[in-house]
């Protein structure tokens, strides 16, 4: 069985979960290679692969504009078989319409579709997440994982429901399209902070920053990621509109994998506010692993 997963990440958790997928799949004996999708990705041949897995992070409820681009570009035999699996930091409704470009895509393409499931990552943008609630989302997300991989070996289609307002929705806040492009032009460096290591430059999946005349500069192809404010170790970038929404914290999401028992339960049936969206989430998670266990 070979496996091809084609994904793009912004501040990495993505790359983080399609990391544990192929674990997923090696450990059933298949080959698997990834492709992460930045400004200068090949066009990958996949006549030859029997599986292929799109994963993305959900920007504004839906799929990043690059990711759709670089998928319009791919050519499918007939009947190639595909799989999403997604993430976000929240379960809201309107992400469940995020995948719609992709599915019209691979309809044209007469794909056959084995299934779509969400996952939840820690936000990077709003507010950190907790360790003890990124525990907890660990451990839902590796029931899963095992939902998936179980639902792929018995042909089990696994559907998110949507509808057309959700669709609708999700279009008229799609700014992600344009929003890094306008975004760009009110990104700042705080000179007395920056130390021109060019990490931003290195990272940045647009080849949106340069390092020229011993200053940094923004262009205006950005992908609206965050990957260089995120990750610079002088938080020497504002990125303009977002910047009081940016989380200053990394997640040591393999430690917290590996040790994913929580001292205290943040998702229970008293859950309130932000938190109470996931109740549902979690409940159908929980429901769906216990049958297939049995």
């Amino acid at each position: 069985m070979s496996v091809l997963l084609v994904y793009f990440t912004g501040t990495y958790n993505t790359r983080f979960l399609v990391s544990k997928v192929e674990e997923g799949f090696v450990n059933l004996g298949a080959s698997v290679k990834k492709i992460e999708i930045n400004k200068d990705s090949p066009i990958e041949e996949v006549s030859s692969y029997d599986y292929i897995g799109f994963s993305y992070p959900i920007y504004g409820f839906n799929a990043p504009s690059c990711f759709v681009k670089y998928i319009k570009k791919m050519k499918f035999k007939p009947q190639q078989r595909f799989f999403i699996f997604k993430n976000s930091g929240e379960t809201m409704a309107l992400n469940n319409a995020s995948s719609r470009k992709i599915f019209r895509l691979m309809k044209k393409n007469k794909g056959i579709f084995l299934g779509e499931y969400h996952f939840i990552m820690p936000y990077n943008i709003h507010f950190p997440f907790e360790e003890d609630f990124i525990k907890q989302i660990i451990k839902e997300d590796k029931k899963l994982l095992d939902i998936m991989f179980y639902n792929l070996n018995h042909n089990v289609v696994k559907r998110i429901k949507s509808n057309p307002f959700f669709s609708i929705a999700a279009f008229f806040v799609s700014i992600q399209a344009i929003g890094g492009n306008i975004n760009s032009f009110f990104y700042k460096i705080d000179r007395k902070k920056c130390s021109k290591c060019g990490l931003c430059v290195k990272n940045c999946p647009s080849n949106n920053i340069e390092l020229k005349n011993d200053k940094i500069i923004f262009h205006h192809s950005c992908y609206m990621c965050m990957r260089c404010s995120f990750y610079c170790p002088q938080k020497a970038i504002s990125i303009g509109f977002l910047q009081n929404w940016l989380v200053h914290k990394y997640y040591n999401l393999e430690n917290l994998w590996q040790d994913d028992e929580p001292s205290k339960e943040y998702i229970n049936d008293k859950s309130k506010g932000f938190y109470k969206c996931f109740i549902k989430t979690f409940k159908n998670i929980d429901e769906e692993y216990e049958s297939i266990a049995k």
